[in-house]
């Protein structure tokens, strides 16, 4: 009888590597629609080159325990010892609802106008200070230019 194993795997980075124990086979289940897909693979390793080699045995609609069991039957057939089985579990597809958006509050300027019936002032900006309502000058090269203008249009009229 062959061993079980878990899918044993060494990330590096974002990347995860399978390392398998050959030779052995893998059963793989998947969920694509709510539907399993199951695999079993083969791996052996090249004495002479050290190369892994895989061949796929095995791919059926079928559940994860059904794959199982046909690799469980037929591993005797190759001398296998170890079987790595990895059964990645159906994601139940999270139903979110659109978050609604909490309800702004007026300020106090804005609720009496609104109560009022006069148009809203817009509202200040957040920690900006308060500034006065005083005109400011023109910049020197305007006020030259406008001196100038004035005094032609005295002349002129």
């Amino acid at each position: 009888m062959a061993t079980l194993l878990s899918w044993t795997s060494v990330g590096i980075g974002d990347l995860d590597v399978f390392i398998p124990s050959p030779p052995c086979l893998v059963v793989y289940t998947s969920y694509v629609d709510d539907q399993p897909e199951s695999s079993v693979t083969y791996f052996s390793q090249d004495e002479k080159t050290g190369m892994l080699d895989h061949q796929l045995l095995f791919v059926a609609p079928v559940p994860f325990e059904t794959a199982l069991a046909w690799a469980q039957e037929h591993a005797p057939t190759r001398q296998i010892e170890r079987i790595h089985v990895r059964h990645a579990r159906v994601k139940k597809s999270a139903e979110r609802e659109p978050a609604s958006k909490p309800a702004g509050r007026k300020g106090a300027a804005r609720r009496k106008a609104v109560k009022k019936g006069a148009p809203a002032r817009p509202a200040a900006r957040k920690g900006a200070a308060a500034r006065p309502a005083v005109k400011k000058p023109a910049p020197a090269a305007k006020r030259g230019a406008a001196k100038g203008r004035r005094k032609q249009a005295a002349k002129a009229g």
